[in-house]
């Protein structure tokens, strides 16, 4: 996984992982949260999810770790445009709200069993 970070302006900071973020790659992302977060002045961190085709459980666990630790830094951490897998992932770990995501989805109807599809 590769990790792409440029800076927004004005105290914003955007990541853009390529590639899966599971247990193997994980660390790498944490690692560029941490350098992100640490940053002087930093205000918010967009973690751009478009070019993520997977997330496992290690991958939210860094994800929610890095939310905590941006609001101890009174900053905020945001994540936008996950592929439809990963927007399911978020939802079902009832995590997408914590990181920022609208609380949109598919409508009930079209929902598969419970309401997780």
């Amino acid at each position: 996984m590769d990790v792409r970070l440029w800076d927004a302006g004005a105290g914003r900071v955007t990541l853009r992982p390529v590639g899966e973020i599971d247990l193997a790659t994980a660390d790498a992302l944490d690692a560029a949260l941490a350098d992100a977060l640490g940053r002087p002045g930093i205000t918010e961190v967009v973690v751009d999810l478009a070019d993520v085709g997977f997330l496992d459980s290690s991958g939210i666990r860094v994800l929610v770790g890095a939310a905590a630790a941006a609001r101890r830094a009174a900053a905020t951490l945001r994540v936008v445009d996950p592929q439809p897998v990963v927007a399911r992932v978020l939802r079902i770990t009832a995590v997408g709200g914590l990181l920022g995501l609208s609380p949109g989805g598919p409508p009930a109807a079209v929902r598969g069993f419970r309401g997780l599809d």
